[in-house]
């Protein structure tokens, strides 16, 4: 962490060479802002916090008067001192100095066009919204789906990639879409897109992130005037597999494939534009049409080429042929009806691989693959620093605070188990769940920022002290280790063992599920004072204010920590009957399916949540 902020203060120390752009007065007055920038930047790395915080005060007053009627050469040196001013913002923000909120250099114009700055009025998305996005982002994900994330239209960008949505509506500095751009993340080049462009994508998200055409499925390019509109791809239907087939292709399929095809078909520039990512591109094939034809094992182009029967190279290129029993496999589950025993036809198959393994591995194994996971994870979000590390009957925790506070914090979890158990009625004398829990522990709120968007790709609420994630290949919980008597770590850290013991109980437990029933715990055992769970409460009438329905929070159309609030007050009104979370919960130890399981219950989600927004549950 001390690595990190030397880095960024040494960025906020260098100085920035002035043109010849501006008039004397403003060479000069620049010149004076940029040696106040440089002395708050000294008084910084002497720890003279305030001082510092009082000259970046004076620099940002200064800034902006000079942005006033800045021409272009001039406001590029402007941008440069700015960004040193956001490096600052950030650091001293760390050290508890208030500022106040940054403005953009330059205040968008007034334009009517298409690609030009909103005017008063509503925003089109066919004819301001898709052109920027199709030349900005075509390349990657409008004609491609590059991340797994696909513009292609309206529906698709709405939906965003696997890890969540990145538009929310009516929620700017929650869409991850505008976010990524403003921080000239994308588009991948770092040279960001122009003001007024960035300010009409602000203002269609601010409005609603409506669309305006006459089919939210039409391909976005041929929204684009002159555009041509794509030939329509072929419909694949992928097949559910029954139970009956002899060949499994989460089991015995995809992880071949993953060994021995996925580096030349995979998401990315597949070779022969044939990808092997998700089993729906599997079944489309590439340019040589169609690889698998259900029942028709002989005749398919993908036994064809691994057996070298076809014309071309034998595959895998460059590899051995695949064995007489793995070919067997393959023909056999062709000739079964090429079915799937995954449940979502665009996962990708490394997933299914990847969690048809761990579902078979031992407690024991499947904790050693967590382990491995851990110490990838946590270089990846903090490179080049190695982890305090304990392990205990549980968990595995890696962490930057000290060896001692984490082996306190080990025992604290380990104390919690047996109550969590309890509460939910688990049975006794087992793991917790199948396989280790990594309990990652920050010591500097920066750090578990930094995790969220290394790790996870995605930035973290503001208010979140700690998050859980439950893949069952990997399973973990982070959490920000408390420096005063704000939060209750023991609240905390109940938290995230909860939802991930929530998340580990029958098939397809949703995040709003694990979350809730996590946040129920932690409330029941933080101190009065915990100001997080207060603040979960204070906030729930003005949240679901913002709901245009009552299941919004179910179907996602609420930015996280909303939509976690909602989660919360939601199990709440679950669990106050009792009978009927004993049978949800019973069904789902036995490996029950959770959508039939509640339905089973309670009835239809949506149904439910209606019953629940018309009388929440009150307090804690």
């Amino acid at each position: 962490m001390r690595l990190v902020l030397l880095v960024l203060a040494a960025t906020w120390l260098i100085r920035i060479p002035l043109a010849a752009a501006a008039t004397p007065e403003q060479r000069a007055e620049m010149a004076a802002v940029g040696t106040l920038l440089t002395k708050a930047g000294n008084l910084y790395k002497n720890s003279k916090f305030k001082e510092a915080g009082e000259a970046v005060k004076e620099v940002q007053s200064r800034l902006e008067k000079l942005a006033e009627g800045a021409d272009p050469q001039m406001g590029q040196q402007l941008e440069a001192m700015h960004k040193r001013l956001i490096n600052a913002h950030a650091l001293l923000e760390l050290e508890g100095i208030s500022l106040a909120a940054l403005k953009p250099l330059t205040p968008p114009k007034a334009a009517g066009k298409p690609g030009d700055p909103p005017a008063v009025g509503t925003v089109s998305f066919v004819k301001q919204v898709a052109p920027i996005l199709n030349a900005r982002c075509g390349g990657c994900h409008v004609r491609n789906a590059r991340g797994m994330f696909s513009m292609a239209t309206y529906e698709s960008l709405m939906k965003g990639p696997p890890p969540g949505k990145v538009v929310f509506p009516g929620n700017v500095a929650g869409s991850d879409l505008i976010v990524k751009v403003q921080d000239k993340e994308m588009p991948p080049n770092g040279a960001g897109i122009p003001d007024p462009e960035l300010a009409m994508l602000k203002k269609w998200v601010e409005e609603g992130a409506k669309f305006d055409g006459p089919d939210p499925m039409a391909m976005l390019t041929s929204l684009v005037a002159g555009a041509p509109a794509p030939a329509p791809a072929p419909m694949i239907t992928v097949q559910q597999a029954t139970g009956n087939e002899t060949v499994s292709f989460s089991q015995d399929i995809a992880p071949v494939l993953v060994a021995n095809c996925i580096n030349c078909h995979g998401a990315d520039r597949p070779r022969n534009n044939f990808s092997l990512n998700t089993p729906e591109t599997l079944l489309r094939g590439g340019d040589r049409g169609e690889p698998v034809l259900p029942g028709r094992a002989a005749d398919s182009l993908l036994v064809k080429k691994l057996k070298g029967t076809a014309d071309g190279a034998r595959m895998p290129m460059g590899g051995s042929p695949l064995d007489d029993t793995v070919m067997a496999k393959i023909e056999k589950w062709i000739a079964e009806g090429a079915k799937f025993d995954s449940s979502n036809p665009k996962q990708p198959i490394e997933e299914i691989a990847a969690i048809a393994r761990a579902k078979k591995a031992t407690h024991a194994e499947l904790s050693a693959d967590r382990a491995k996971l851990a110490d990838e994870n946590w270089q990846l979000g903090m490179p080049g620093m190695a982890p305090f590390r304990t392990e205990s009957e549980n968990f595995l925790l890696l962490g930057s605070v000290n060896e001692e506070t984490l082996g306190e914090i080990a025992k604290q979890a380990e104390a919690l188990a047996p109550k969590i158990m309890d509460i939910f009625k688990g049975p006794a004398g087992q793991p917790l769940v199948k396989g280790k829990l990594t309990l990652f522990v920050f010591a500097e709120k920066y750090d578990y920022g930094e995790f969220g968007k290394m790790v996870e790709k995605r930035p973290l609420p503001p208010a979140w002290r700690g998050h859980s994630r439950y893949t069952v290949v990997d399973a973990y919980g982070a959490v920000l280790n408390p420096r005063s008597s704000d939060y209750s770590l023991d609240a905390l850290l109940a938290q995230q063992i909860a939802a991930l013991y929530i998340a580990a109980q029958g098939q397809g437990v949703p995040h709003w599920f694990a979350e809730g029933c996590g946040r129920v715990v932690a409330s029941r055992l933080a101190p009065a004072s915990d100001k997080r769970v207060a603040q979960w409460n204070d906030e729930l009438p003005g949240v679901m204010g913002m709901m245009t329905a009552p299941d919004d929070f179910l179907t996602g159309k609420l930015p996280p920590e909303e939509a976690d609030i909602c989660s919360y007050n939601f199990a709440k009104f679950l669990m106050s009957d009792g009978r009927r979370f004993r049978i949800l919960m019973d069904g789902l130890k036995k490996g029950g399916d959770f959508a039939k399981t509640f339905e089973g219950a309670y009835g239809p989600p949506a149904q439910v949540a209606a019953a629940w927004a018309r009388n929440p549950p009150k307090g804690r």
